[in-house]
């Protein structure tokens, strides 16, 4: 059979998805399967239509061309439950064994606490990934200039303090404080100061260390290593959990403050596997 013959035998294979558990672990669909086979394509889904959808941008601009992924962005628009996160995720993806992510915050305000343990639960059967940032995706950006551990209690008027109060985070003087989308863009001047001087490997450094660090105490963020994500029903909770590099008993509720946005990078091939130092 030819390399083609091959393909597209590979491509008109049925994709639901594994019940038996004897059976082979399904991964994230082989590249033949997409139209364009030189690339990997993974879905995002996130609430709202600023800071998220602008980072992921960033990343198609900077790295898609060089690590050959095209990121696919979908959002609520609107503040949702993680569980309608987790729900987005896995209707924007053109198949069951895509890889997909949510992101989401932990962010007191909105009384959430509820919902994020369940979104945890659903994300894992339906082999969805999640980025939870305790408290706010804005700790990712400040990762990338500096270390922060201070427990915020899912607070984010710290992190948003001094992500604006840093010099070397060019533009963000004014961050969250503009009208419309303008307070939370990542371009220009933003985009630049996250990316340049190899910044992402000090914010994947930096949340890496926050693993270890996490108040459950038997969390570690050593020796995570960039491996194949598995498809929907084809692992337990704790073996999704342990991705993250929490115990399968941390309480995420609890992981103050921490952000799994790392992984994605990790994932990708943005920054190189390491073991953490923390």
């Amino acid at each position: 059979m030819s390399r083609g013959q091959q393909d597209r035998q590979n491509r008109n294979q049925p994709r639901g998805r594994r019940r038996d558990p004897d059976a082979a672990r399904p991964l994230r669909r082989p590249v033949q399967s997409y139209e364009d086979e030189s690339y990997r394509v993974v879905y995002v889904a996130a609430e709202g239509e600023k800071t998220e959808r602008h980072y992921i941008d960033l990343l198609n601009k900077t790295y898609g061309e060089r690590e050959k992924f095209a990121l696919k962005f979908s959002s609520t628009k609107t503040k949702s439950r993680p569980t309608k996160i987790v729900e987005l995720a896995i209707r924007s993806a053109s198949a069951p064994d895509d890889e997909k992510w949510a992101f989401f915050d932990r962010d007191a305000q909105d009384n959430r606490d509820a919902d994020i343990p369940r979104a945890m639960r659903g994300a894992a059967e339906a082999g969805v990934q999640v980025a939870l940032s305790h408290p706010s995706f804005e700790l990712w950006l400040l990762l990338h200039f500096q270390q922060f551990t201070s427990q915020e209690g899912g607070q984010n008027n710290a992190v948003m303090r001094m992500l604006r109060g840093h010099r070397d985070a060019k533009g963000f003087e004014d961050y969250g404080r503009g009208s419309g989308d303008s307070g939370k863009r990542l371009d220009g001047q933003r985009s630049e100061s996250l990316v340049e001087k190899e910044r992402e490997k000090t914010a994947v450094r930096n949340a890496r260390k926050l693993v270890s660090a996490c108040p459950h105490g038997g969390c570690s963020g050593r020796g995570l290593q960039h491996t194949p994500i598995p498809g929907p029903d084809t692992e337990s909770y704790a073996d999704w959990t342990r991705r993250s590099g929490h115990a399968e008993n941390c309480d995420p509720l609890k992981r103050d403050p921490s952000t799994d946005v790392w992984r994605l990078l990790v994932q990708l091939g943005i920054v190189e596997d390491e073991a953490a130092t923390g």
